[in-house]
């Protein structure tokens, strides 16, 4: 005598299913602050390479005329440096400015310092734990948070 065995069905219950649901999404609350977190201290990299290569640039200039490019914005002395306006992934604006202030490239009125700043744009806006990055011709290395306070985290 043969007897049938009851095949079971397959598959997930609605509760096992929302509990998957639930697992994912907090792994996923937790995660995505992270990874923005991670994406914008990658960022940086692009002020930090901008700036040194200005900073590499004027030096040169330095050689070349024992003066600093005067500068008087973004638009007139990056050009002059052979730099644009922005970094080259395009998250950071820069500028470089000479010192001391008013200085304007002349023999009376000679630049013998800058200061290059890079300060964040587009979706790099959003760091809040470094809005500017700067150094200056004596290789200072300094950065601001959004609320203009100093941050140590920047040039890491």
């Amino acid at each position: 005598m043969m007897t049938m065995k009851q095949m079971g069905q397959g598959g997930f219950t609605l509760i096992e299913l929302m509990i998957t649901v639930a697992i994912i999404g907090i792994l996923a609350a937790i995660a995505y602050p992270s990874y923005t977190a991670q994406v914008q201290k990658s960022r940086r990299a692009d002020a930090q390479v901008a700036l040194l290569e200005m900073t590499q640039r004027q030096e040169r200039y330095f050689l070349q005329g024992n003066v600093y490019s005067y500068a008087k914005g973004v638009g007139s002395n990056a050009g002059e440096l052979g730099y644009g306006a922005n970094s080259p992934e395009n998250f950071y604006t820069l500028a470089i400015a000479a010192t001391p202030n008013g200085c304007g490239g002349t023999a009376a009125s000679r630049c013998t310092g800058y200061v290059a700043t890079a300060t964040a744009t587009g979706p790099q806006v959003h760091d809040e734990s470094c809005k500017t990055l700067s150094i200056d011709n004596r290789g200072a290395k300094s950065a601001t948070k959004s609320d203009d306070t100093a941050s140590s985290v920047c040039w890491k």
